[in-house]
């Protein structure tokens, strides 16, 4: 009998200690991701007696804010329209967006307690906290404009310290009416999908903008990389499966600085043969390949690289190039171009600057985060060295400028077997004095990278650094 109450008393014990491990780390670390969970009800009890805050830009501009109706409902008004739709998200048909992943946040006050019950007597709602992004409207506007009718996607960023300065999808739509226009919006028939953020939930082949990955893991297998000579004929292969330059280019004789600023298919396809497919696997992987990106405030999907000792040499080429089965979305595409202007530290992105109350005082503050040193400092300065021939001889000349210094890689991703058309793509980075910018583009279905997606980094690069 006694073991029998000793086990009984043990089992409680431990059971308690598990209970009160698990209140710990809720408290401690999970509080924020739970109550703001857009299927947590207690949103709803809260917008009972609090008026939702405001979601702001980076220089205070109202993207979002409650507005009452002379009824005395309330609704939430979009002053952008659909500019920050993907984004900011909204609150009616489901939320999404920044809406969703801070609305506790935007449902809790720090008005002074004795003032608050006073508004409760009154029946009067409490001010709610306002939440102050990283978005920049201007640059925001510049992406969209330059983007116009397109279908794709922009995401800028600071590389130095992860902020999200805009991130744009087309097309796109207007959240103050999306209640008239839902059933034409979740149509499938229109095969547009505006509801869709396409920078973090696209998944595209890469193209040759994953020739940074192939040209990385080159140079770390090889120290006399500079060595490299190909004689490229326009293609690499025969029949079917032959891979060939864009527009059937014959690039000829060619060193690595010159196939990676040519974009030379035949070449890359030919490194990409030679190299340790476990170790360019990992290298993906430090770049959030196969995994969940570091930011939990957006709807995403997982960019995928997997190559094996075991794949044939042709779908080993085909991943050289950014083709086959290798996708990625926008935001991550933009990572490595990140950490090389950084100096090989990669920032984690981020899309809330701080937090305010209803007068404007600063209730939590978001510091930049370093989540990782996948480069070392060589690799970041031979990496922008790279992308900068691009734009000095290479396919992506048009950014050549006396007002910024800028580099980068273009692509053109096919992504229908058989046909020629392709997406563009171009990711870089432009430099002004003491402002760095990163760039990830992609316009779907346009063409070349250098036709139509460096013409939207010129905007934006221009627009913003002069």
């Amino acid at each position: 009998m006694n073991w029998e109450m000793a086990a009984v008393t043990y089992f409680f014990m431990i059971l308690f200690v598990l209970m009160a491990g698990y209140v710990i780390w809720f408290l401690s670390g999970d509080t924020d991701q739970i109550l703001n969970n857009p299927q947590n009800k207690r949103q709803d009890l809260l917008a009972e007696r609090i008026k939702k805050g405001s979601i702001l830009s980076d220089r205070g501009k109202v993207l979002a804010e409650t507005v009452t109706n002379d009824d005395g409902t309330e609704r939430r008004s979009y002053p952008y329209s659909g500019l920050f739709a993907h984004t900011v998200g909204r609150t009616s048909q489901g939320r999404t967006g920044l809406e969703a992943s801070e609305g506790y946040t935007m449902l809790t006050t720090a008005i002074n307690p004795l003032t608050g019950i006073l508004n409760e007597f009154k029946g009067e709602k409490n001010p709610g906290n306002n939440i102050v992004t990283t978005l920049n409207v201007k640059l925001s506007q510049i992406a969209s404009d330059a983007l116009g009718s397109h279908r794709g996607a922009v995401v800028v960023m600071e590389p130095e310290t992860g902020k999200i300065l805009a991130m744009v999808s087309k097309p796109t739509y207007n959240p103050n009416t999306i209640g008239v226009m839902w059933e034409k919006l979740i149509d499938e028939s229109e095969d547009s999908s505006p509801l869709y953020n396409r920078a973090t939930q696209g998944l595209y082949p890469p193209g040759s903008t994953f020739k940074l990955y192939t040209l990385l893991q080159y140079i770390r297998e090889n120290e006399n990389y500079d060595s490299f000579q190909y004689k490229c004929k326009g293609k690499i292969g025969a029949g079917r499966d032959a891979i060939k330059c864009y527009g059937n280019e014959v690039h000829g004789k060619v060193g690595l600085t010159r196939a990676f600023a040519k974009s030379c298919n035949a070449a890359f396809a030919q490194i990409g043969v030679g190299l340790d497919a476990a170790k360019w696997t990992k290298l993906c992987e430090s770049f959030y390949y196969n995994k969940a990106l570091p930011l939990d405030k957006l709807e995403q999907k997982t960019a995928n690289f997997s190559a094996s000792p075991s794949d044939a040499s042709g779908d080993i080429m085909q991943m050289a190039i950014g083709q086959g089965t290798t996708l990625t979305t926008p935001l991550q595409n933009i990572l490595l171009v990140c950490a090389a202007v950084n100096g090989g530290t990669l920032m984690k992105p981020y899309l809330v600057d701080r937090v305010e109350d209803t007068s404007g005082n600063e209730i939590q503050h978001f510091d930049p985060q370093p989540v990782s040193t996948p480069l070392s400092e060589q690799e970041a300065k031979l990496l922008k060295r790279y992308m900068r021939e691009t734009v000095e001889t290479g396919t992506a000349t048009a950014l050549n400028s006396s007002n910024y210094r800028a580099g980068g890689k273009t692509g053109s991703a096919q992504f229908k077997e058989g046909s020629s058309d392709s997406h563009a793509w171009f990711v870089g980075y432009a430099q002004k004095g003491g402002k760095s910018l990163a760039v990830s583009i992609i316009v779907e279905g346009a063409g070349t990278g250098s036709a139509y997606a460096v013409p939207i980094a010129r905007e934006i690069f221009g627009g913003y650094l002069g």
